[in-house]
């Protein structure tokens, strides 16, 4: 009787890890038909002192939005906070563990969201090699063997104080603005305009006037998926 129970038990617990097994599997190729996309960008993307980050950075909140579409698509963040486009800048996104994670990401689609940093005088050089640059950066994930669509998206603008620093620095994200979108009309890419429609809402922006809110980051997720889904029907 006792070594029927413990053949019972043996079959039971077979069954149960066979059943494991088959779900893993059946997780790990739904999650290899899902499109994969490749969030790259500063402390905007990463959701620097956003509340609740966890939740509410841009990249998560595009994710919620791409399941309530129903729409298989999973969302990596791959945000540096202090990252900045040119080389000589004192945290050049290449040189960051971050950048070499996402070109390993094997991303469908990268949407590449950087510049804000840039215009800070430690960091600024001119507007010619920030150009070079970002088209270094861009060259990069077209190099890639997954052969990634990429999608630019112009930082927001920078809500200045008054201040002499800050009326700089937003004079040079409007310089940015104009070189991002002249790099993605000569390569042929999608540019999403965040400067212009950033213009208008201030309530997106933390106290800085330069890092987004919850509902600044909210609005950057809706943005990108709109453009996804109206590029997928």
């Amino acid at each position: 009787m006792e070594q029927q129970k413990k053949k019972k038990r043996a079959v039971a617990f077979g069954l149960v890890a066979v059943v494991l097994i088959f779900w893993n599997l059946m997780q790990n190729t739904a999650d290899q038909q899902k499109l994969k996309v490749a969030c790259i960008g500063d402390e905007l993307t990463f959701g620097t002192a956003v509340e609740e980050r966890e939740d509410n950075c841009y990249p998560v909140q595009l994710q919620k939005y791409m399941e309530q579409a129903e729409k298989k698509y999973r969302i990596g963040n791959f945000g540096v906070e202090g990252a900045a486009v040119q080389k000589k800048s004192k945290k050049p996104y290449t040189k960051e563990e971050r950048y070499e994670s996402s070109t390993e990401y094997k991303a469908n689609l990268v949407v590449m969201m950087l510049g804000t940093n840039d215009t800070t005088e430690e960091n600024w050089t001119d507007i010619d090699t920030f150009q070079r640059d970002y088209q270094s950066l861009i060259k990069g994930y077209q190099d890639l063997k997954s052969s990634p669509e990429i999608w630019l998206v112009t930082p927001p603008m920078i809500q200045s104080d008054g201040s002499t620093e800050m009326e700089e620095r937003a004079k040079r994200v409007e310089e940015i603005k104009n070189v991002i979108e002249t790099i993605g009309e000569k390569n042929k890419l999608t540019v999403l305009d965040l400067y212009s429609y950033s213009q208008k809402h201030p309530e997106w922006y933390q106290e800085d006037g330069v890092r987004l809110n919850k509902d600044g980051a909210l609005a950057v997720a809706d943005m990108v998926g709109d453009c996804i889904i109206n590029k997928t029907k």
